[in-house]
């Protein structure tokens, strides 16, 4: 009896042992294109990310100029960035956001409507400084979280220079802008810096039950 179980285990060992290859060759060549695509994208992703890091520093110093020339104090006025997380966090007067790579955990795709899905680097900007909206996290998962509550954009890095980056405004979730990837890091800049700074912050209002005169 023990002789033909062992007979009948090796039999379907050897059965089953091309099918297990088969399938584990389908799925090793599909992660290992996600695996590669993931470096290339955030390699180019780094490359966009230095040349926003040069344009905020430009673009801070413009601001600083534009503001000194009208006699204003700019010691509120100023860039911070981080080369090891890495980040940028910018400041005018009561404005401050940030840009931040440090959402590239591992490869992603960018669901997209007519389209295959694009697995992709991803840069995001968001509302406040990175370092305080980050401080409670406690794993990735946290972080992101944290990051998404606070995203005003997104700028999608494909893993091929020649693809164009792919903008994405949270509210318009739905809308894609494209941008070559030798402008996209300078447009990203400072389309979202139009956006934040041009924006008004609006008095809260609301009933109160009583009043203390």
């Amino acid at each position: 009896m023990s002789n033909s179980f062992n007979n009948f285990d090796n039999s379907d060992n050897f059965r089953n042992s091309p099918i297990i290859k088969e399938r584990v060759s389908l799925i090793s060549a599909h992660m290992y294109k996600q695996f590669c695509d993931y470096q290339h994208a955030n390699e180019n992703s780094s490359e966009i990310f230095a040349n926003m890091a040069a344009t905020a520093k430009d673009f801070t110093e413009n601001i600083k100029q534009s503001f000194a020339a009208r006699g204003v104090a700019t010691e509120n006025i100023w860039v911070k960035i981080d080369t090891k997380v890495p980040a940028i966090v910018i400041n005018i007067f009561w404005v401050q956001y940030s840009f931040t790579m440090r959402c590239n955990f591992k490869p992603q795709a960018l669901f997209r409507d007519k389209e295959p899905a694009l697995f992709s680097g991803r840069i995001m900007s968001v509302k406040g400084d990175y370092f305080d909206i980050v401080s409670q996290a406690k794993n990735n998962d946290d972080e992101m979280a944290a990051l998404l509550d606070n995203e005003i954009a997104s700028l999608f890095v494909p893993e091929n220079k020649m693809q164009s980056a792919i903008f994405k405004l949270k509210h318009r979730a739905n809308k894609e802008f494209l941008l070559a990837q030798i402008d996209a890091g300078r447009e990203f800049v400072l389309t979202v810096s139009e956006a934040i700074c041009g924006g008004t912050i609006y008095h809260e209002e609301g009933s109160r039950k009583s009043f203390n005169i």
